[in-house]
């Protein structure tokens, strides 16, 4: 090629390569795909499916240091119906995977200083109503409707909790 028409197809050439980045950079996600990573919906960094605590699944995958900005953002999005499932997936896989508690009551909850994560969740025995099915007070809520789901932060030295 002459440096004239070189010049002429500068424009082309790189859009050529830049498709081919596209490309190659789509062929690398699917290969890290075929090794069993995943990236967060939220963050882009690729996880292990292997570890079922490293990623949440609700419609995507979301790891578990973007859990917090994910579900403010997605929660109102959701139909009521929706948001108690969601809401009990995720407490389940907190509980299961980040040592994450259920505090029932409000005098149970410990100091913000002493938590990493607290989300407000639906009851599950009453499925957020706050009332039992014969109408009575959910004995488990208090009747609120909802419970606290929290991981407390690491000990480093004596606590006042």
């Amino acid at each position: 090629m002459s440096d004239d028409s070189q010049k002429d197809d500068s424009g082309k050439g790189l859009d050529q390569r830049l498709a081919s980045l596209e490309r190659d950079l789509e062929h690398l996600k699917n290969g890290l795909g075929l090794l069993g990573l995943k990236p967060c919906s939220w963050c882009r960094v690729f996880y292990r499916r292997s570890d079922p605590g490293a990623l949440f699944h609700h419609g995507e995958f979301v790891c578990y240091q973007c859990i917090l900005p994910w579900w403010w953002h997605r929660s109102p999005e959701l139909s009521a119906n929706d948001r108690l499932k969601a809401e009990r997936e995720l407490r389940r896989w907190l509980v299961s995977h980040h040592h994450a508690e259920v505090i029932l009551r409000p005098g149970n909850l410990p100091k913000p200083e002493r938590l990493l994560l607290k989300l407000v969740t639906g009851c599950d025995e009453c499925e957020g109503s706050g009332k039992t099915k014969t109408g009575a007070l959910c004995h488990h809520c208090e009747g609120r409707g909802t419970v606290w789901v929290v991981i407390r932060a690491p000990d480093i030295g004596p606590s006042s909790d």
